[in-house]
C-alpha cells in the first residue's frame, strides 16, 4: 500500500509539475508550429527521423534543433544532425541550418494563430554532392474550447536553388489526454519534381516528463506506395 501510495505521489507531481509549461516544440511529427517559445528563453530539442519524408530527402539518423526567443514574434533557430544518403551510401553532417520564425498573427476568434520560417540549408555533404537550400514554411493552428486543436501547413523547400522546389501541405489534429499526455494524427502531402503527389500520414504522442522535459514518438506510412516506405521518429524537447 506505501509503494502504491508512493507512484499515485509521484505520477500527480508529475503532472502538477508540467501542466504550467509551454513546450512550444515543433516536434513530432511532419508539421512546424506555429509557436514561439518565451523571449529570452532556449529549446534544444533532438531526436532521429528515419523516412525521407522531410526537406532534406534524406534519412536522418540525428536531427537537432536549437531556438532562442528573440521576441514575442521572432524566434531563432538552428538545425543540424547526421544524414544518410542510400543512392550515393554515404553519411554525413547537415551543416547547421540557419533560420527564424515569425509570429504573425495571434489566433482571433475564427482567424488562425499565423506564424511564417524561413530557412537557409547549407550544403549537408560536399558542394559536389548536395547544393544548398531554402526552405518556407507558412504554419496556422486553431485551438478549440475543449484543449484541442486543428493545425495545418503549406511550404516550399529548394534541395537546391537552381532547380524546382518541392512542395508540401498538411493538416493535422491535436488530442489533450490531460495536462501531461497529447496525441495527434496528421495528413502530409508532399510535390517532388518528377514526381506524383503522395499522401504520407503518420501519428503520435507527446509525454512531458517535468517542466521542462518533453518526450514524443510518432510513426506514419506512405499512402501511395505503403511497401516499405514508412518511418519512424523520437526524442525530447527541453528548455532552458
Amino acid at each position: 500500500m506505501r509503494s502504491l501510495l508512493l507512484i499515485l505521489t509521484l505520477s500527480l507531481s508529475v503532472a502538477l509539475y508540467g501542466q504550467n509549461e509551454d513546450f512550444a516544440s515543433d516536434r513530432p511529427g511532419l508539421s512546424d508550429a506555429p509557436d514561439l517559445i518565451r523571449k529570452n528563453s532556449w529549446q534544444i530539442a533532438t531526436g532521429f527521423d528515419i523516412s525521407k519524408y522531410n526537406h532534406y530527402g534524406l534519412y536522418q539518423l540525428s536531427t537537432s534543433t536549437l531556438k532562442y526567443g528573440i521576441s514575442d514574434r521572432f524566434e531563432a533557430r538552428m538545425d543540424f544532425g547526421l544524414q544518410y544518403d542510400e543512392v550515393l551510401h554515404l553519411f554525413g553532417t547537415n551543416s547547421p541550418a540557419f533560420g527564424l520564425k515569425a509570429l504573425v498573427l495571434n489566433q482571433i476568434k475564427y482567424y488562425p494563430k499565423t506564424a511564417f520560417i524561413l530557412e537557409y540549408y547549407p550544403p549537408p555533404f560536399a558542394s559536389t554532392q548536395q547544393p544548398s537550400g531554402l526552405g518556407t514554411e507558412i504554419c496556422f493552428s486553431h485551438e478549440l474550447n475543449n484543449g484541442n486543436s486543428i493545425y495545418y501547413n503549406m511550404g516550399v523547400n529548394w534541395q537546391d536553388l537552381k532547380l524546382k522546389p518541392v512542395i508540401n501541405y498538411l493538416v493535422g489534429y491535436s488530442f489533450e489526454f490531460n495536462d501531461v499526455w497529447s496525441s495527434f494524427i496528421e495528413l502530409y502531402l508532399y510535390k517532388k519534381p518528377g514526381v506524383v503527389l503522395n499522401y504520407v500520414s503518420d501519428i503520435g504522442f507527446t509525454y512531458q516528463l517535468n517542466k521542462k522535459l518533453q518526450m514524443d514518438l510518432s510513426g506514419g506510412i506512405d499512402l501511395v506506395k505503403p511497401k516499405g516506405n514508412f518511418y519512424y521518429e523520437g526524442g525530447l524537447s527541453y528548455n532552458f
